[in-house]
């Protein structure tokens, strides 16, 4: 039997009460907007809606407590034999579509969006659903609350009773007081036998009425809505913890859209602008041929110099492709892409790359822009002799590891290029280290998450 709810669909389902991922947690929303002022309240209409579901809570709680009931008492014919697993199924199932009507409730009558508990699994062997329901925290959550609704109910119903019944009765006491057998009615210490008195108590009783209904009804309501967001709705944890991760996701897609962007915008540079460029370079050189012998010089020169520049330009168009995402590393990946910034530094470095299974695009893309910028830093400004480069994979990290044997003393200081490289390394979980006390050596180490 599968636990099965109309009014949760779309939530996953909780086989040991997982967290809820896979869409946008929801923020919680505000508190029922009661005015605070007393006079004000009363001319609102939430304060008519609070009152009805003030005077619901014990249709709910009488529900409630019979699905209590039914449960206790198939919990209690489990060791009899197993008629009462079923039952145990069955009551859990009632108890989370009664815990589903009643989000329902909190919305319809009070616009309260209460966040859904995860659900429990009840399928395959009756044993076996019984414990996931049994572990379930969202089963025991409804429990506790449905068992804390069902005597507050009485008093919340009694509290409606109060503010509206018993001034109603006072307020039109005017117009019945001389049917009742006595012809007056007794309120206490006064007694009311004529239409003057009636008057001033039905009077009085409505001031009063006015002034301290609102309040009541709002205190009434502000301890529904703390049992609510107690025990109806998602825990504290579970929300934050569903936020976190639903942050790290869309982090992680929004590295990952980058990246590919960047890949596109390298695609379009090299299939657009530099074969363009490359076809009007091989142009230019055959117009210079034709010119060569025709003896002007004047114009051979501007054909030089046009042929100098788109020269330039591809060049400048080739740095600028690396930069963004070079070919070689989509189609060899890291050892050969880093071996070739490695043939363009200026000094020796040795690279040593060991990943296998490669990691994603995204995170080989990060690696390489690393890697590059320490190696671009280590030729401006450390004064070394050698570097290196060492890349491994172990289970789903990558560690990288650049060194010098320069002059040391590089910081990763707020706005620097070391600072970007550590928020870029964020992205993908990553952390970044630097090691560079002064005279060397310097050690740039990165943690990065493989999948």
């Amino acid at each position: 039997m599968v636990l099965a709810d109309t009014h949760d669909a779309g939530h996953r389902s909780e086989p040991d009460d997982p967290m809820v991922t896979g869409e946008q947690p929801v923020a919680r929303p505000p508190d029922p907007a009661l005015p605070p002022n007393p006079y004000r309240a009363l001319v609102s209409p939430y304060l008519w809606r609070a009152s009805a579901h003030l005077a619901t809570d014990a249709v709910m709680g009488l529900a409630g407590f019979a699905v209590l009931v039914a449960l206790g008492t198939a919990v209690c014919l489990v060791p009899a034999g197993l008629v009462g697993v079923p039952l145990v199924i069955l009551a859990g199932w009632a108890l989370h579509l009664l815990g589903a009507a009643e989000r329902q409730r909190w919305a319809a009558i009070c616009e309260l969006d209460v966040p859904p508990q995860p659900r429990p699994t009840l399928s395959g062997p009756l044993l076996a659903s019984a414990a996931a329901l049994a572990r379930s925290r969202s089963s025991r959550r409804l429990v506790a609350y449905f068992g804390v609704l069902a005597p507050w109910s009485l008093v919340t119903l009694l509290g409606i009773v109060l503010v509206w019944g018993a001034p109603l009765a006072l307020v039109l006491l005017p117009t019945y007081y001389s049917q009742l057998p006595s012809g007056a009615a007794s309120l206490g210490l006064i007694t009311v036998g004529d239409l003057g008195t009636a008057l001033l108590v039905s009077a009085v009783t409505l001031l009063l009425w006015a002034t301290v209904a609102p309040l009541l009804v709002r205190g009434l309501l502000a301890a529904d809505v703390l049992l609510a967001r107690t025990l109806l709705a998602l825990p504290r944890d579970v929300t934050l913890a569903q936020r976190v991760e639903y942050l790290t996701e869309s982090r992680a897609r929004v590295v990952d859209a980058a990246e590919a962007e960047r890949r596109r915008i390298e695609r379009d540079l090299h299939d657009g602008a530099q074969q363009r460029l490359v076809a009007m370079a091989m142009t230019l050189g055959r117009a210079r041929s034709r010119l060569k012998d025709s003896g002007q010089d004047a114009v051979l020169e501007l054909v030089d110099e046009a042929r100098a520049s788109a020269q330039e330009a591809i060049t400048e168009l080739r740095n600028l492709t690396r930069g963004l995402h070079p070919p070689v590393l989509t189609d060899r990946g890291l050892d050969a892409a880093l071996s070739a910034v490695a043939a363009r530094v200026p000094i020796p470095v040795d690279v040593d790359v060991e990943v296998s299974p490669r990691p994603s695009t995204t995170v080989e893309g990060i690696a390489y822009f690393v890697v590059t910028e320490a190696l671009t830093n280590v030729a401006k400004h450390a004064q070394a002799k050698k570097a290196w480069v060492r890349i491994r994979r172990s289970g789903d990290r990558l560690a990288v590891t650049i060194g010098d044997d320069g002059v040391g003393g590089a910081e990763a200081s707020p706005g620097g290029g070391l600072a970007g490289l550590a928020d870029r390394v964020s992205g993908v979980d990553g952390r970044l280290r630097v090691t560079s006390p002064p005279g060397g050596p310097t050690l740039i180490e990165v943690d990065m998450q493989c999948a």
